[in-house]
């Protein structure tokens, strides 16, 4: 079983400022989870050897210095502890990455959460397939999605129970085992996670800030030298200058 765990950045209602929306998937096998979030505990114990309860690690509140205990840290050591975690999801061959990066204004008439979670679900379709034709003897892989509790949770029932029955525009999902679940990333390590990616590819588009997703793009699902993982919804694909766009252009598979 493969669980991919989702979160998202940036808003995807009209009225607000950003350009991007940006939804973000961490896959593992059903064994990592324990063990990436025990090594998450302990950088937290690294950079707060007193604080026993678990500190949840949303990036956003890490960078912007929302809230305690990133209110009584300077930037620095914001920063280091930000690119702890970040080297850990780099540096972890276990994990697989997903990002799908929507740009708002040239699809006014679009849903964020729609167009991001047919890619989203698509693509991690596909890797289930990948994973199954690479194994010995060609078992059968089955996956999950686990979702950040939000508003969008009825919406994102509906569509997936359409990928998976009637189909989405590259065809039917396969390989999910269930309908997405959905808990509070308070309470798990690997939706943490999932926002750290989500955030790191949104600075990157948003601000022009790719110093975390750097650290990560080594993670993002390849195939063949080409870049799969990680997308770029725009109009003009063909002259974006970004990895996602080129490898999409040079992509013949």
């Amino acid at each position: 079983m493969q669980l991919l765990y989702v979160d998202e950045s940036g808003g995807d209602s009209p009225g607000t400022n950003d350009k991007f929306f940006v939804l973000a998937g961490v896959s593992v096998a059903e064994r990592v989870p324990f063990h990436l979030s025990k090594q998450v505990d302990e950088i937290q114990t690294a950079f707060f050897p007193t604080v026993t309860a678990p500190i949840e690690f949303r990036a956003s509140a890490i960078w912007n210095k929302n809230g305690e205990p990133w209110n009584s840290m300077d930037r620095p050591k914001r920063n280091s502890c930000m690119k702890s975690l970040y080297k850990l999801i780099g540096g972890d061959s276990r994990v697989t990455l997903f990002g799908i990066v929507f740009q708002k204004p040239d699809y006014p008439n679009a849903s964020p959460i729609a167009r991001t979670c047919e890619e989203m679900a698509g693509r991690f379709d596909a890797h289930l397939v990948g994973l199954e034709l690479a194994s010995e003897n060609k078992e059968k892989q089955r996956g999950l999605m686990i979702f950040d509790q939000s508003r969008h949770e009825k919406t994102v029932q509906a569509l997936m129970t359409q990928y998976r029955t009637t189909g989405a525009s590259f065809g039917k999902v396969k390989h999910l085992a269930e309908v997405p679940l959905f808990t509070d990333s308070k309470i798990t390590r690997m939706l943490q996670v999932a926002d750290f990616v989500a955030y790191a590819i949104y600075r990157r588009y948003e601000s022009s800030d790719a110093q975390f997703l750097d650290i990560i793009m080594p993670r993002f699902a390849e195939s063949g030298g080409k870049l799969h993982g990680l997308l770029h919804l725009n109009v003009n694909h063909r002259e974006c200058t970004c990895q996602p766009c080129y490898s999409r252009r040079t992509d013949t598979v």
